[in-house]
């Protein structure tokens, strides 16, 4: 009869990686002077293990709860509220949750409002309970707008003439995911045991750009090496991360995906650039967005530097361009003498040339590469896309 009331409200996390609309995550939660980690936990549940909600965590619940394979909000909530039917309360601190049938390994799931937080901190630990249910707890928190690359990221041409290739895995699966042990060749550099890469595909060219500056590739996961044989140029790895199945072939490279907040540094030079690639599969952005410009530290780029998005001209004039021919687009009485005037030409309007430069956004600086520089959109009044003009001045 348990059984019977339990299945119906638990909310399965599926053993496939979440396809998340968002490209990029900024994390804009304020962080007190006093907190210097945050008390967030990741949790394996074994699913399907009997009892598994009979254990607690002990009195310390987090903030967040990172969501694993098999994890229900029933067995978190039993977990850390010592009551499975306390899920509907985590449930409704989690609006981002639509179904609670579903979430998804790599959630993360409100446990706690922000007013109910310690300021207190616990130390790293990992605690292993009896029905084999891992926790970690004391991860970093992540300082107040740092920036997150999830599907997409932007490979530099120097990445990616390093980068190496998934040659083999010692299993018999045709695809790939995270926990499974693969080999990696690695032509052109030697890594270290340690060190994380990210597997990537689909590399598309820079627009807008004379310059061979790199390129927006797909992220598939993410790797760990774990041994390097250097006579054959071959890495054991790990893979730790998958968000989406992975096959033999598949590149690897070293890919920034996460920049950190940086403060504003005075431009000590007049710069221009241009966008010449997104990371984020939308064909215009805004503003918390990033960006790439085909300008670099070989430019005198600088973290902390802010560059000005530019427009000239009558944008309405430029949309209607080449329309209006043939067409009567508005006919109406603009001088109240009872008579129809027609909408003028756009011929009869002066050059874009000859009118004024307009600041439509504001870009920061968050990474530097020597030919390209990753820009986070802090302001923008108009919609932004590839090949738009940016400046930079000198003092500002």
């Amino acid at each position: 009869m348990r059984f019977f009331w339990r299945w119906p409200w638990v909310a399965t996390a599926l053993a496939v990686p979440a396809l998340a609309n968002a490209q990029v995550t900024v994390n804009d939660e304020a962080t007190p002077a006093s907190v210097v980690a945050r008390p967030r936990s990741t949790i394996t549940l074994s699913a399907g293990t009997p009892g598994a909600t009979q254990h607690s965590s002990g009195g310390l619940v987090p903030e967040f709860h990172t969501v694993n394979t098999g994890d229900t909000l029933w067995d978190i909530s039993g977990y850390y509220f010592e009551n499975p039917w306390y899920w509907p309360r985590v449930w409704a601190r989690n609006p981002q949750i639509t179904n609670p049938h579903w979430i998804f390994p790599g959630d993360q799931v409100r446990l706690l409002l922000a007013s109910e937080v310690s300021v207190a901190t616990p130390a790293a630990s990992m605690v292993q309970t009896p029905t084999g249910l891992r926790v970690t707890r004391g991860a970093p928190r992540y300082p107040r707008g740092t920036v997150f690359l999830r599907e997409s990221a932007w490979a530099t041409a120097e990445e990616i003439t390093t980068s190496g290739s998934i040659t083999g895995a010692p299993e018999d699966n045709m695809l790939l995911s995270e926990g499974d042990q693969a080999y990696v060749e690695f032509p052109r550099r030697a890594p270290n045991v340690g060190e994380s890469y990210t597997i990537y595909s689909s590399a598309q060219a820079t627009a807008a750009s004379d310059r061979d500056s790199g390129r927006v590739v797909r992220v598939l996961g993410t790797l760990v090496v774990d041994a390097w044989d250097g006579r054959r140029h071959i890495a054991t790895v790990r893979i730790t991360e998958s968000l989406e199945p992975i096959e033999r072939g598949e590149r690897v490279a070293v890919i920034q995906r996460q920049f950190l907040p940086v403060p504003p540094v005075p431009n000590d030079r007049d710069l221009t650039a241009h966008v010449v690639a997104m990371p984020t599969p939308r064909v215009i952005v805004g503003s918390n967005f990033v960006v790439i410009i085909d300008r670099g530290s070989q430019d005198g780029l600088r973290l902390g530097n802010r560059l000005f998005l530019t427009q000239r001209g009558d944008p309405w004039r430029q949309s209607v361009a080449g329309y209006s021919r043939g067409i009567r687009i508005q006919e109406i009485d603009r001088d109240g003498d009872g008579r129809i005037d027609h909408a003028p030409d756009a011929e009869s309007f002066r050059d874009n040339e000859d009118l004024p430069v307009e600041v439509a956004g504001e870009l920061i600086v968050v990474a530097v590469h020597p030919r390209t520089a990753v820009c986070l959109v802090t302001l923008s009044s108009r919609e932004l896309e590839i090949g738009a003009p940016v400046v930079m001045r000198r003092g500002y």
